[in-house]
């Protein structure tokens, strides 16, 4: 039997293990941290200190939410097909809300994934897209839930 060498590098990394990102040359990209348990799988913090406005860039083949409008602040970067009902309810690793009080207020998708953002909870509400390399604010921190459209 004969495995392809991407099927032996991914038989050799820990159980739970993230795969590693590429971020475009020039940026200043984090490479993410597991998000706290309760995240959905697929949910990966860039920055988890919403208090100073910190600019983080959203690697290559994800897509980024940011608790800033200005792309600072929180930010996390979602895994392409990872959906999420309640953008509320994200973690961040000293175990305070991503957003606060309100949803999310900028978003980048660098993912080849079509997304639609809502702005009520499980999807309710006019869908925007989110169509692939792409970034956008969501004013007055509408982003609520995502998913793949």
């Amino acid at each position: 039997m004969h495995l392809r060498p991407l099927v032996l590098a991914l038989a050799l990394l820990p159980l739970g293990a993230a795969p590693a990102l590429a971020a475009p040359v020039g940026t200043s990209a984090a490479a993410p941290v597991e998000a706290p348990a309760g995240n959905p799988p697929g949910v990966h913090v860039l920055n988890g200190d919403s208090r100073p406005a910190r600019h983080v860039d959203c690697p290559a083949g994800w897509v980024c939410l940011y608790d800033g409008v200005h792309y600072d602040h929180a930010a996390v970067a979602l895994l392409p097909g990872t959906a999420l009902t309640d953008t509320g309810l994200l973690r961040l690793p000293d175990g305070s809300r991503f957003t606060g009080t309100g949803g999310v207020s900028a978003w980048v998708n660098n993912s080849p994934v079509t997304y639609c953002w809502y702005p009520g909870k499980d999807y309710r509400g006019t869908a925007t897209t989110m169509a692939p390399a792409t970034r956008g604010s969501a004013f007055n921190d509408a982003l609520t839930s995502l998913r793949p459209c």
